[in-house]
């Protein structure tokens, strides 16, 4: 990068900085007077707890999106037609379907009814926990396509080379196909999980008490504005931003390697 492009990505920077607080100031400004944050303190604790579950649930489907992804990739690849076609259409059922509607139908129509006793296990409800299935499952679809294009994007060489030198199918895997198509789709995984953490909003339809549920009540009960969507909007970003974070380290990481 030249001296040249550099000055002017600071002068880029400055402008939008600049912006950024005019804005702010702008909506301060108009709404500073007629915030009262008193009612926020007032419902600090309940919108502690949401943040706190929300969370947790993020973290709770981010790893199950990850397990579920790598058993539809594998699944996608298996030698057994049946397991293959059997995978290839949920996966299509869940990404021509909106998230909503899987949330609304899992729990009205599948788990609620067969449920004859409680699963809340170390605290949580029973609507967390299938919640945050529902929401695994929903991520893995979406991962397991992300993976099965990068791994199928490596070319033919790479396999062939790594079971000439004795490689087994796990070896393979493990140190040749899954690190070259890692870097590939990385930012499309990191694009997935800031998506798969705001999307843990949605669990609020079956009742889940998490960040949005619990500010959306505190909005309805004090008429709050800007009390309540400054907040939630900080809450979230929170949460999404060291991801984002972790994801352009991961890549800078992978480029200066390669």
């Amino acid at each position: 990068m030249t001296r040249r492009q550099q000055i002017a990505n600071v002068l880029v920077a400055v402008v939008m900085a600049a912006g950024f607080a005019w804005l702010c100031t702008a909506i301060f400004q108009r709404f500073g007077k007629q915030a009262n944050w008193a009612k926020a303190w007032e419902y600090r604790e309940s919108l502690w707890l949401g943040w706190k579950l929300t969370l947790w649930i993020s973290l709770g489907s981010l790893l199950g999106s990850v397990v579920f992804g790598m058993l539809f990739l594998l699944g996608q690849r298996s030698p057994l037609p049946v397991i293959r076609k059997t995978c290839r259409g949920f996966l299509e059922f869940v990404r021509d379907t909106p998230l909503l509607v899987h949330l609304l139908f899992g729990y009205f129509v599948i788990f609620a009814p067969l449920l004859s006793r409680p699963l809340a296990g170390w605290g949580l409800e029973d609507k967390v926990i299938i919640g945050g299935l529902l929401l695994s499952l929903f991520g893995g679809a979406y991962l397991g396509e992300i993976l099965r294009g990068g791994v199928e994007s490596i070319p033919k060489t790479q396999w062939d080379s790594a079971r000439a030198v004795g490689f087994n199918p796990v070896q393979v895997y493990r140190y040749v196909i899954f690190p070259q198509a890692l870097r590939r789709v990385l930012p499309a995984i990191a694009g997935l999980f800031v998506s798969l953490i705001k999307d843990s909003s949605l669990l609020s339809v079956i009742g889940v008490s998490e960040y949005f549920y619990n500010t959306k009540n505190f909005i309805s009960r004090t008429y709050a504005g800007l009390e309540g969507y400054m907040p939630l909007a900080i809450g979230y970003l929170v949460l999404t931003l060291p991801v984002a974070w972790l994801s352009h380290w991961l890549e800078k990481r992978f480029r200066d390697e390669t």
